[in-house]
């Protein structure tokens, strides 16, 4: 592979947490706003910083909805969050290649800390840009900028890997590649350089014949 380094979004691209965060943050609508709001009515908030979807649901105290958000995401990730198949097993090849991997991610620096899901690959995981390390986030490239600075190499020897037109904007506005994460096989409409529907996929995209 010619990239120097692995950038990985996370949420939607390692990790299947979309039914976590959907049903969490309709329990918190429920809560404080009294609505009742189907949870694959919020999936257009998946993959923004959850301030910003607090933000932009206009909760009356922000900080009290964010706290409670966080609570039912950790009561409900334990069964309803869960890696994608085969991505321990790919990950586990790609450092055995000697392939350097990080993380882009939307999440707070709290969020990518407690996730149990991530334990087995944080020691792989070198570089990591969170929410609360740049002042703008995707689609703008600063994440993606800090990154590539952050770990010492230029922006064109990094692909990142994520699963959003956020993500795929961000990599273009850093001058990042991008390889898209279509685990369903319908978002053939986000500009990617590499697209993959499994890990198998990825793999021979990222190992090539040595997958």
């Amino acid at each position: 592979m010619r990239y120097k380094y692995l950038a990985f979004d996370i949420d939607g691209t390692l990790i299947d947490t979309q039914d976590t965060f959907t049903y969490s943050f309709a329990r918190t609508i429920l809560d404080l706003k009294g609505a009742v709001v189907p949870p694959a009515e919020l999936v257009r908030y998946f993959g923004l910083p959850s301030v910003t979807g607090i933000d932009m649901v206009g909760f009356p105290d922000p900080d009290r909805a964010l706290e409670l958000w966080e609570k039912y995401y950790r009561e409900m990730a334990p069964s309803k969050s869960r890696p994608y198949p085969g991505v321990h097993e790919a990950l586990c090849k790609i450092a055995a290649a000697g392939i350097r991997m990080g993380v882009i991610t939307s999440r707070s620096r709290d969020e990518f800390d407690y996730d149990r899901n991530l334990n087995p690959w944080r020691h792989w995981l070198e570089t990591v840009i969170c929410a609360d390390d740049t002042v703008l986030h995707k689609p703008d490239g600063e994440p993606a900028k800090a990154f590539a600075a952050a770990a010492g190499v230029d922006a064109r020897d990094c692909l990142y890997v994520g699963d959003t037109l956020m993500d795929s904007l961000c990599a273009a506005n850093a001058g990042m590649d991008f390889a898209l994460a279509d685990w369903r096989g319908d978002a053939a409409a986000i500009p990617a350089t590499f697209r993959f529907c499994s890990a198998e996929e990825m793999l021979k995209i990222i190992l090539g014949g040595r997958a």
